[in-house]
């Protein structure tokens, strides 16, 4: 049973049978999934630094964005790299997809790696507050190290790249 509905994500309360035969009520977020853009600009990593309200701070992330009605995620990390950063990318590519959190959303990340950027301008939305921020791989590692970057979705990918020798600061 949907109990609230918003512009990205609906709440629901629905009773779920388990594979052990035994049922539970489960709440949980039903979401259409996100994308998350890796962007490359020659020896740099494109981060953007966004003040969040819900944790009231500021913290580094790649940018990502949800995918909107009629949308599939290609498109979304197409338009959240623009809107975010300002560049689009020659080159977009999915490399992984991950359920950030399981056990209380359907939200589905899909992970892109972009090359061949191109500066168009930047489109935030009005509520986003950015600051575009490159960064050489070993300043990347150096935020790590100091456990500066906290947001999973920049942990996964930055780590993803750093095993596959993608980022080798």
């Amino acid at each position: 049973m949907k109990v609230f509905s918003g512009k990205k994500f609906e709440v629901h309360v629905d009773k779920v049978g388990l594979p052990n035969g035994k049922e539970r009520e489960l709440e949980y977020v039903k979401h259409r999934g996100s994308a998350v853009i890796i962007p490359i600009l020659e020896d740099k990593l494109i981060l953007i630094r966004q003040y969040r309200p819900v944790i009231g701070k500021w913290i580094y992330e790649l940018p990502a964005g949800s995918v909107e009605e009629e949308e599939d995620p290609l498109s979304t990390a197409k338009r959240e790299l623009v809107e975010e950063t300002g560049y689009e990318a020659e080159d977009l590519r999915e490399i992984l997809r991950f359920y950030p959190s399981p056990g209380i959303t359907t939200e589905l990340m899909h992970l892109y790696l972009a090359h061949g950027l191109k500066y168009v301008g930047a489109k935030p939305e009005e509520y986003e507050v950015i600051q575009v921020i490159p960064l050489k791989f070993t300043e990347v590692k150096n935020l790590l190290d100091k456990g500066e970057i906290e947001d999973g979705k920049t942990l996964i990918a930055i780590y993803y790249l750093m095993n596959k020798g993608i980022l080798d600061p």
